[in-house]
């Protein structure tokens, strides 16, 4: 009799759990409960009239929200748009301006800034060094602490490290708070940098990254793909509960009629984020005390972004180039320049968001409203140029999240019926998203599915060694 397989949430990480789970000879029944309309969990596409053009005009862009785009690096990811016939990403060489005035820098040529702060770009190769020869140690010491230890100044702290981080890798306004061996791996891996590192100018190239294809059509082909395999999909359904028993597990959820309805399964992959999978839980049978004691060590922060046409406020806050050419922005508040917020010009790297009119769209990011929104500049934004509002619950990159939740996973995966996948397992990204899902596919009898591709192989191999403990099934 095959295995029942549950899979909560239709994001990255369960979308890829389910395709690996249909493969062939796997003896499964898999199906994905995702709570919104369609499939991409936080990635999603959305569609903003071109208000520059007249009122009573039809015309309308879309544009690709909640994930800004991919590295090289991301093989698992660029493996499984390949296998569901998903079109070829679009590469750019990716152009940013940090800071503005006497404090501006940016990637793609020599500035001022970084001529200043000389001594600590040279100095900075010798403590990543450092870091990554005693990991075991500096795995719980932070960015911050790290860097003043080795002597390198606040200016070179805040306006070049924390803001290059908290861009490229998605730890926002925790970044002085990341563990260093984190920072260490991101610029030392040959497999996981985007850029070379430069003892003169910190970046010596624009890196080389993608722009995903519309989501919704991505993840219709994944979700496609899911269904012609023999798996299931049910979208608006939000789960209420989940029980879980020595002969197998209860998924209680309410369908898009209103009704109730109930999965009866033998595993749960819970592939949304904590804090729902604790209420769902809790709800249900319980938690286990290794469950709860991650569950705590994860922090939730709640972001928001503001999609806007407002040229005035980008020039006001930001140094925007005259030709167009910088694509990301960030600006560190004067009270505090270790933390930041960020925009982006999505017409710059998204082919499909130029839109009739060619007027240029951006998208601001504001982190932490709980400690940060004094700060923000979200107000100084034209609201007769906003297109679109969206509020995030994002997890903290905080050296508690890196020493008290992820080295635990393992001891939970694949326990008591259940199994996590998420970017909140390891880092906020695409794809360790992804991987998370194979892993735990994996765990579930599912070989990995890109055994030939050296890259994606030595990634999952890697993620499934710390997040679950153990060693691929060959």
């Amino acid at each position: 009799m095959p295995q029942r397989i549950v899979i909560i949430g239709g994001g990255a990480a369960g979308t890829a759990a389910a395709w690996a789970l249909t493969q062939r000879d796997v003896d499964v029944d898999v199906e994905i409960l995702e709570c919104a309309p369609a499939l991409g969990g936080v990635a999603t596409t959305e569609r903003i009239r071109d208000v520059s053009l007249d009122a009573s005009a039809s015309s309308s862009r879309v544009i690709n929200d909640g994930v800004q785009g991919g590295a090289t690096s991301y093989a698992n990811t660029l493996a499984l748009m390949r296998a569901c016939d998903v079109a070829q990403p679009h590469w750019v060489n990716v152009k940013v301006s940090f800071g503005k005035g006497a404090n501006n820098w940016k990637n793609t040529c020599e500035s001022d800034l970084i001529a200043s702060l000389a001594k600590d770009v040279k100095k900075f190769k010798r403590t990543l060094r450092w870091i990554s020869r005693f990991e075991v140690i500096y795995a719980f010491i932070s960015v911050e602490r790290a860097l003043r230890m080795h002597g390198h100044s606040k200016e070179f702290r805040d306006r070049v490290v924390y803001a290059t981080t908290a861009l490229f890798f998605g730890t926002g306004n925790q970044t002085k708070n990341v563990s260093s061996v984190l920072l260490a791996r991101v610029f030392n891996d040959d497999r996981l940098r985007l850029y070379e590192y430069d003892d003169e100018r910190f970046m010596s190239s624009a890196p080389r990254m993608f722009a995903f294809p519309e989501f919704g059509t991505m993840y219709g082909n994944i979700g496609d793909a899911i269904v012609k395999r023999g798996g299931a999909v049910t979208v608006s359904a939000r789960v209420t509960a989940v029980e879980r028993g020595r002969r197998g597990a209860r998924v209680t959820f309410i369908d898009a009629s209103g009704a109730k309805r109930v999965r009866e399964c033998d595993k749960v992959i819970f592939a949304c984020n904590t804090e729902q999978s604790e209420a769902m839980l809790n709800a249900g049978s319980g938690t286990s005390f290794m469950e709860r004691l991650i569950f705590r060590n994860i922090k939730y922060y709640d972001d928001v972004s503001v999609t806007h046409r407002d040229e005035a406020y980008m020039r006001r806050h930001y140094d925007v180039a005259e030709d167009g050419s910088d694509m990301y922005f960030i600006k560190t508040y004067d009270d505090d320049a270790s933390k930041v917020e960020m925009s982006f010009d999505l017409t710059a790297y998204q082919p499909f968001a130029k839109g009739a009119s060619g007027e240029r769209v951006y998208q601001s990011i504001f982190l932490n409203a709980a400690d940060d929104a004094a700060r923000w500049t979200k107000d100084d934004i034209d609201p007769g140029a906003v297109a679109l509002t969206k509020w995030w619950r994002q997890f903290g990159h905080t050296v508690r999240h890196f020493t008290r939740a992820v080295p635990f996973w393992r001891f939970v995966q694949n326990k008591r019926r259940t199994l996590y996948a998420g970017s909140y397992t390891l880092v906020n990204t695409h794809e360790i998203a992804v991987l998370s899902g194979f892993a735990a596919a994996h765990r579930c009898g599912a070989p990995y599915p890109f055994p030939d591709d050296d890259l994606a192989a030595h990634q999952f191999d890697t993620y499934l060694a710390i997040n679950h403990g153990v060693k691929r099934q060959r």
